[in-house]
């Protein structure tokens, strides 16, 4: 007679020999059936970004001078449509220098807070050219500029809309107008320009030549005037959703 714990092993062993011909059953295979795909899919997908929500800093139009009530309410769902938290700056109007720094200081804060890479700007017309700037001085990861002044020697439009002395009102001196050109400085980040084709106030043939003189700008043409984005709110989200990808490509080295 065998000692109880030889006995209790035996047993063990015989229920073990008992479950292979159960490993064959149809149960088991239809199992397989089910959870390989599943585990096949889990292997491949791509696993989900860790980090802070992308930051986007949105910058109104209104040749620095003026407000745009209706920009905040409008931009904001189409940011965060496109996966961004919105964050709409208020910017002093009739003096560039102080709306830059504004805008440098809030990038700046931003950075702080999420980190440099989750920082990006959106700015339409005079705030587009805010957003040109801040990628242009690598404080953003990317930035969409639609229809920027982006030469403020050659545009002349205000002069004629507001009065020759308009550069006076937003205190720009000559030396000013080229430092705060975003066409004369350097582009560090990728930086997307939304440009209407028949666009009276900034000249296509200036976003033209800007995104002609940089390899990180690029230019999406569009029908219509300087508010041709407004139409098209698909446009702009998937604007948005370039930055993401152009930041990426960028750190990767594949922008050019």
């Amino acid at each position: 007679m065998l000692p109880p714990n030889e006995i209790q092993g035996s047993r063990s062993r015989r229920r073990r020999l008992r479950l292979l011909p159960a490993l064959s059953s149809p149960v088991f295979v239809a199992f397989l059936a089910v959870a390989w795909p599943a585990l096949a899919r889990a292997q491949a997908e791509a696993p989900k970004p860790l980090g802070p929500r992308p930051q986007l800093l949105l910058f109104h139009g209104g040749s620095f001078l003026f407000d745009d009530p209706s920009f905040e309410a409008e931009t904001a769902p189409l940011a965060e449509a496109a996966g961004f938290v919105p964050h709409y700056v208020e910017y002093p109007l009739g003096d560039l220098p102080a709306a830059v720094a504004r805008a440098r200081a809030e990038a700046a804060r931003l950075r702080l807070r999420f980190g440099a890479e989750s920082v990006y700007a959106y700015g339409s017309s005079a705030g587009g050219t805010l957003a040109a700037l801040l990628s242009g001085e690598g404080l953003v990861a990317a930035a969409v500029a639609k229809a920027p002044p982006s030469d403020l020697v050659g545009w002349s439009w205000p002069l004629a809309a507001y009065g020759t002395d308009y550069y006076e009102q937003i205190d720009l001196t000559t030396e000013a107008r080229y430092q705060f050109s975003p066409l004369r400085r350097p582009e560090q980040q990728p930086l997307l320009l939304l440009q209407g084709r028949s666009d009276a106030v900034v000249p296509a043939a200036m976003s033209e030549a800007f995104a002609a003189k940089f390899r990180q700008v690029r230019i999406w043409e569009l029908a219509g005037g300087h508010r041709a984005e407004r139409s098209r709110p698909q446009v702009v989200i998937r604007a948005l959703r370039w930055l993401l990808r152009a930041s990426a490509a960028e750190e990767s080295g594949q922008v050019g």
